[in-house]
């Protein structure tokens, strides 16, 4: 019992921590914006699949150049460093397969394993001081966030688009976060490529798009 009423009364202190830092403000902030996000892009996806272009001429005109395993080797370097590409492309690239579920969840471990790549980039860096410090400088942000709110912040940049997961766990390596621990939130990454995945298939459905009156 005695055990019981100290897990409740470290969850109550933590949520109040929580509360008093923001935490939850930014959680909601986040989630409007990616609310708003994909409101735009499916609005943008419908003007221009009925006014401008052939959406799936023009899909198969960029991606059919590439291999499956050539598409894979650039979405693991950009999700190594600094995440350049937006990994939705990926996700909406996913939907060509007999098996659309199965490669998202391919491109989550992917992800995953590009963020454990971006911690050890961040570890060599935390040990050569000139490279170290022009890094922090540019992160300050992100380090900030997450001596703030530790693994949480750590899930929550691996679920939202909004909140870039390899200069996050970039950010995360400089401060010496446990790896143990790393690995264990980053686990949220996963979910978010086959949760977002999946809602961009039933939102972009082209051959709907072109049927529009």
């Amino acid at each position: 019992m005695a055990y019981l009423n100290q897990i409740i009364h470290k969850t109550c202190a933590q949520i109040r921590q929580f509360k008093s830092g923001g935490y939850y403000a930014f959680i909601a902030a986040s989630m409007l914006k990616v609310g708003f996000f994909y409101v735009l892009l499916v609005l943008a996806v419908v003007i221009a699949g009925k006014f401008l272009i052939n959406l799936d001429l023009t899909y198969s005109s960029i991606v059919s150049p590439f291999s499956t395993a050539q598409v894979l080797t650039i979405f693991i370097i950009s999700e190594s460093i600094l995440g350049w590409i937006p990994p939705d492309l990926f996700m909406i690239w996913a939907e060509k397969f007999d098996h659309p579920l199965e490669m998202l969840t391919v491109l989550g471990l992917l992800s995953y394993l590009g963020g454990i790549v971006s911690y050890k980039i961040g570890a060599w860096i935390a040990n050569r001081q000139k490279a170290r410090v022009f890094i922090e400088k540019r992160l300050q942000k992100y380090s900030a966030l997450t001596q703030k709110w530790g693994g949480v912040f750590i899930a929550v940049s691996a679920l939202f688009p909004f909140s870039p997961f390899a200069t996050v766990t970039l950010a995360v390596s400089l401060l010496k976060y446990p790896f143990n621990r790393f690995l264990i939130f980053g686990l949220f990454r996963i979910l978010r490529f086959i949760g977002q995945g999946l809602l961009l298939f039933e939102l972009l459905d082209w051959d709907l798009v072109s049927k529009l009156p």
